[in-house]
């Protein structure tokens, strides 16, 4: 359906919201799809002028204000208790989720979600000039600043962005509270490059891990103002850059300076891949990291964490996300493997490249499609959970802890641990089969 076939309620007919308990302060400026039920925008919440509302899927929890300092659209997307829309001026959202007490300035997002806010130390979830796209999921007190981008991009609780970033297809974590100096953060004016000079996006990249930074006790990333970061990368825990840096590969916990390219130019065919068989087995490496987050999600937050049919829908919410960041990573991994095999016939009518080049691109094409097939099936995954860790997070429960981050911090050392054991065995299962698949072609 497009913005011409819909149709709205009356000025008479909105009247019926107020009713309800919702607040209008201009009926006349206010107009909501028909498709939209009464029941979907709760009482107590605020719809300032020039705020359009549509979509079945769309609903608004209570306290929600919605247009505060500029014109709002939302279109299938849910809308929290207490959250801001439009703090700073005009915001758009399409099939998103935005989190209880989330603050958004001003921007776009679609087919994104953000978990909502748990702390007041950050006064804003998104600054001025957002855009927050497909694959996007802002944990709990995650933010960024002003006109920053994301696409299939995972940030954990308390990260940052500062402003003028564009992060795409990257996962962060780290940190270890909410106030600064504790939390992971990217300095403004960093990009990551997610498209190699061949044109291929096999260049996802994991700012620490899944298996420990779930947990919210693992020091904080660092990365500095003005970095060029060139995917794919692989960041430890603890790992800083300088400010105007070029980085890639790995790097370690502290201070990175980066390195600069030589100067001159070199004979360079982009249709020609050379370290193919490295660069799946980075990629793989990130599916693995998202494999694992999924089963966070699955079995840990909504099986055990979430308290209220609310709660549970927004990390029903999140592992959508999680999956769509999966499903990204292997179309973009077969779009790599396709490109691959057409370098591969270039390759064999040349005699520069070396011999152990061809017989690893070979092996890789005969062994991708059982990897793909194995890899594209999460639940093949799937590990009991640690009754361990079951056991510290009922406790925790019992004991009244139910704010999500304070919960994960108090948990014991034992029972965190037998959660890092429990999701580095899911992360190490699937980097097997690739190494086992790799393994049987030779």
């Amino acid at each position: 359906m497009n913005e011409n076939e819909y149709s709205y309620y009356n000025p008479a007919q909105l009247r019926k919201f107020q009713e309800h308990g919702v607040i209008i302060p201009d009926l006349s400026s206010v107009r909501i799809g028909r498709e939209v039920a009464f029941d979907k925008i709760a009482a107590g919440s605020t719809l300032q002028p020039f705020v359009r509302i549509n979509g079945a899927n769309t609903e608004i929890q209570a306290g929600a204000n919605i247009g505060l300092f500029g014109p709002v659209t939302l279109d299938n997307s849910w809308i929290g208790e207490n959250a801001v829309i439009g703090s700073l001026g005009a915001v758009t959202l399409k099939d998103t989720v935005v989190g209880p007490e989330s603050i958004l300035g001003s921007g776009v997002a679609e087919q994104a979600v953000l978990l909502g806010k748990e702390t007041k130390v950050n006064a804003f979830s998104t600054g001025y000039g957002f855009r927050i796209r497909k694959g996007s999921l802002y944990e709990e007190d995650a933010s960024s600043a002003q006109h920053t981008d994301t696409k299939m991009t995972v940030l954990f609780p308390w990260t940052t962005l500062g402003s003028n970033i564009n992060f795409c297809d990257v996962l962060l974590a780290g940190g270890t509270a909410p106030e600064p100096g504790y939390f992971s953060e990217v300095g403004s004016g960093t990009i990551h490059f997610n498209f190699s000079i061949r044109g291929d996006k096999a260049t996802a990249s994991l700012f620490g891990d899944v298996s420990s930074g779930v947990f919210l006790d693992q020091q904080r990333l660092f990365i500095g103002g003005n970095n060029s970061l060139l995917g794919p990368i692989k960041a430890d825990f603890g790992a800083m850059t300088a400010a105007d840096v070029r980085i890639n590969g790995a790097f370690s916990a502290g201070l990175n300076f980066g390195h600069s390219l030589p100067k001159g130019k070199i004979a360079y065919d982009p249709r020609i891949f050379l370290g193919a068989l490295g660069i799946v087995k980075k990629q793989v490496n990130v599916l693995a990291e998202l494999t694992a987050l999924f089963h966070w999600y699955q079995q840990i937050r909504i099986a055990c964490l979430a308290q209220t049919p609310q709660q549970k829908f927004i990390y029903e919410s999140g592992l959508r996300m999680v999956e769509l960041n999966h499903q990204e990573r292997l179309s973009q991994l077969q779009r790599f493997i396709d490109a691959v095999d057409n370098s591969l016939s270039l390759t064999l009518k040349t005699e520069t490249v070396s011999k152990k080049e061809i017989v690893e691109q070979k092996l890789l094409l005969q062994r991708w499609p059982d990897i793909q097939k194995q890899l594209s099936v999460l639940a093949n995954f799937a590990l009991t959970v640690p009754q361990t860790l079951l056991n510290n997070i009922t406790e925790q429960q019992t004991q009244g802890n139910s704010v999500y981050t304070k919960l994960i911090q108090k948990l014991s050392q034992e029972g965190k641990q037998s959660g890092k054991q429990w999701l580095n065995t899911i992360t190490e299962k699937v980097r097997n089969v690739f190494v086992e698949e790799i393994k049987k072609g030779e």
